[in-house]
């Protein structure tokens, strides 16, 4: 709800037989480090568990990259707790890579900060 109610964020749901089934949530960074010029960041993307493995995210993750586009961003920062194998690994399918940044979050884990630069193919 926060991230729906949040000016600075952008929400788009899929939607199946007027179902919702599946959210993507980004904005500008969230890291000082990161210039809000040329980053934008993917907070979210969630797709219900009874409907992965559709090509749900990868259609999210496809407008992710097409608002990046039109706002003229050049790369993409976003955070996976680093005990979500199967978010890391959906993202490194995508061309995410870890660009070295952690942060604490929570069961004593980190949260792992992935990037995508977009190319002309991404």
């Amino acid at each position: 709800m926060r991230a729906v109610q949040d000016d600075a964020r952008t929400v788009l749901c899929a939607v199946s037989d007027s179902e919702i089934v599946g959210i993507l949530a980004m904005g500008p960074p969230l890291e000082a480090d990161l210039d809000a010029s040329a980053v934008g960041q993917l907070h979210q993307i969630h797709v219900r568990p009874g409907r992965w493995g559709q090509g749900i995210g990868s259609q999210l993750h496809a407008a992710f990259l097409q608002l990046l586009r039109d706002a003229s961003l050049t790369s993409g920062v976003l955070e996976a707790w680093e005990r979500n194998s199967r978010a890391q690994a959906f993202y490194a399918r995508h061309g995410w890579k870890p660009d070295g940044h952690r942060r604490p979050g929570p069961g004593h884990a980190n949260y792992v900060r992935m990037q995508l630069v977009l190319g002309p193919s991404s």
